[in-house]
């Protein structure tokens, strides 16, 4: 019984080992080797931009996202159609995350060749500028704010200059706050007011040409 237990003990070290000694083998590679862009829209999602290097005959790409920047989920699969792979032509690329960023995460990109190898490129860390965002839905959009405690909160948006501005008031599944203005919001500056048990909070954020509120 004394041998066995040995053994296994033994096994498992021995694939600890070889695991380590694969993770320590992965190259990462530069990530303008492939432009690669990571940027934040003002729904505060995140939208990765890239392109194809003409000397690797990429099959596939895979957008992966990671909270500590050690542990990656892949997100997202894109296939490139065979015709562009045999031409060696370069591509882009450009995906949005549908997640909403609420904290820093960190992104990255994997590449598959024809010829079995694989590329991981180099992650880029990415945060929220401001917890208020404009979210479309369809035709309509609606400034969404992220809050930490929905809990006895009441929100009200006003213009910079301190006049109010009604709005419908109502908490996401996620417990963010979601406003819809009575009528639509000229291009601009505005303020959304938080108010709790527990003080008030004003945020800024910026309207522009094409928001349609």
């Amino acid at each position: 019984m004394k041998k066995s237990l040995t053994l296994t003990v033994a096994a498992v070290l021995c694939s600890l080992i070889q695991n380590f000694s694969v993770a320590q083998t992965i190259k990462i590679r530069p990530n303008k080797e492939i432009s690669l862009q990571v940027s934040i829209n003002t729904d505060n999602k995140a939208l990765i931009k890239w392109v194809s290097q003409t000397d690797h005959q990429a099959t596939r790409f895979i957008v992966q996202r990671s909270r500590d920047n050690e542990t990656f989920f892949d997100i997202r699969e894109i296939e490139v159609k065979n015709e562009a792979v045999e031409s060696g032509q370069q591509l882009q690329f450009a995906f949005t995350d549908s997640k909403f960023l609420r904290a820093t995460e960190y992104y990255r990109i994997m590449e598959y060749e024809i010829d079995g190898q694989s590329h991981t490129y180099a992650s880029i860390a990415l945060k929220p500028s401001s917890p208020v965002s404009i979210v479309r839905n369809g035709e309509m959009s609606l400034v969404r704010v992220m809050v930490e405690d929905s809990k006895n909160l009441t929100a009200l948006v006003s213009t910079e200059t301190g006049l109010g501005i009604p709005c419908e008031f109502e908490i996401s599944d996620t417990n963010d706050v979601i406003l819809k203005p009575a009528y639509s919001l000229n291009g601009g500056n505005y303020l959304v007011k938080l108010r709790s048990s527990t003080g008030e909070k004003q945020f800024k954020f910026t309207v522009k040409s094409d928001d349609v509120l």
